[in-house]
């Protein structure tokens, strides 16, 4: 099992709320012995994807190492069983969270040794172990399981790769697919997996996530929160945990100075954030602006509203909208989102890339 153990720890100690159909779905086809190979979990980021994988695995894992497909009576019936639930003492799960399971699997983006630094993709080279997993034995005798977070990450040769896997699989060997934009992967891909897509939660179910995590803040913060999260505890929770509300507050501030743009604020942000010890809040800004600049456009094109919670944001689309034409945001939008993109890939300084964006939206740049 490669080692990921603070994403695993994060994703096997996480509780997966309202995705009860996807779990319905998947143990139906266990009991019904119709298993499909691969399984594409789709769905927004946050949402319970990853968490749902992981889930999946464990119990298959600990399904093998009770020796039959469904649990046994004490009689030696089988039994089916009506959960995906592993008991947080059970050795397999145990096993898995130590990282130390030989039948799971994570691929995800690899460390480039000659930087020192994580790739932008999931590379050949890295899909290329699924096939050497596949073919050896099985360490315990049972399934073996291997996870793929995201699949959206992984660049042409790598996609081409796991083609042969799907293809061609193995007997009691399960591939589970995350992905954040199913739309991005080859259709061949596709059209081989299950595909089980997470739905995002309701306001109310998201804030009742954050009380019990965040019991201090106050109704205006959650509501906030879960307006932005889209749904999606996961974001919810990563918004709260880092300065998500503050930022949001500087972000919307900033765009309602608009043309004129207040310069020694956006100085302020931009230095903040420049940082490598600020990477963290850096991701928590490019996710909210980019989410804001979505909805604008939206607005811009349909007339629909941000949620009641954004308030703000209402007033600022009001003032912003009209002075482009939607085709002209969406211009806008697309070299926003590859001047982030590029600069991610050679390491751009950040400050100039806040300021180059916000001046695109001032019509200076």
């Amino acid at each position: 099992m490669d080692d990921n153990r603070p994403e695993l720890h994060l994703h096997m100690s996480s509780k997966l709320v309202g995705q009860e159909g996807a779990e319905r779905a998947f143990l139906d086809a266990y009991n019904d012995d119709k298993l499909q190979h691969a399984w594409l979990i789709s769905g927004p980021k946050g949402v319970g994807k990853a968490t749902l994988a992981y889930k999946v695995a464990c119990f298959m894992l600990a399904s093998s190492a009770e020796g039959t497909s469904a649990g046994a009576s004490l009689f030696g019936d089988a039994i089916s069983p009506d959960s995906l639930t592993v008991d947080d003492n059970n050795p397999v799960k145990q096993r898995i969270i130590s990282g130390s399971h030989g039948d799971l699997m994570v691929i995800n983006r690899s460390v480039n040794v000659k930087t020192g630094k994580l790739r932008n993709d999931i590379v050949v080279d890295d899909v290329r172990k699924l096939s050497k997993f596949y073919s050896q034995t099985a360490s315990e005798g049972g399934w073996r399981v291997a996870i793929i977070d995201a699949a959206d990450e992984m660049n042409i040769n790598a996609a081409n790769a796991l083609l042969k896997n799907l293809e061609e699989p193995p007997e009691k060997a399960l591939l589970l697919l995350v992905s954040h934009a199913p739309g991005r992967l080859l259709p061949t891909i596709r059209s081989r997996c299950r595909q089980l897509a997470l739905k995002p939660l309701g306001d109310d179910a998201v804030v009742d996530i954050l009380r019990s995590q965040y019991p201090a803040l106050n109704d205006s913060d959650y509501k906030t929160l879960a307006a932005l999260s889209g749904g999606a505890p996961g974001r919810a929770l990563e918004l709260a945990e880092g300065d998500g509300l503050g930022l949001y507050g500087r972000i919307t501030s900033l765009m309602m100075t608009l043309p004129r743009l207040d310069i020694p604020a956006l100085h302020q942000l931009a230095d903040s954030l420049a940082s490598i010890k600020a990477d963290s809040d850096y991701r928590l800004f490019r996710a909210l602006f980019q989410d804001i600049m979505q909805r604008l456009i939206r607005f811009s094109a349909t007339g629909q509203v941000a949620p009641a919670a954004l308030i703000a944001e209402n007033q600022l689309f009001e003032t912003l909208g009209p002075t482009r034409g939607v085709d002209q945001w969406l211009d806008l939008w697309e070299k926003m989102a590859e001047q982030f993109t590029s600069a991610d890939a050679v390491n751009l300084d950040r400050k100039q890339i806040l300021l180059t964006c916000f001046g695109k939206l001032a019509g200076r740049a």
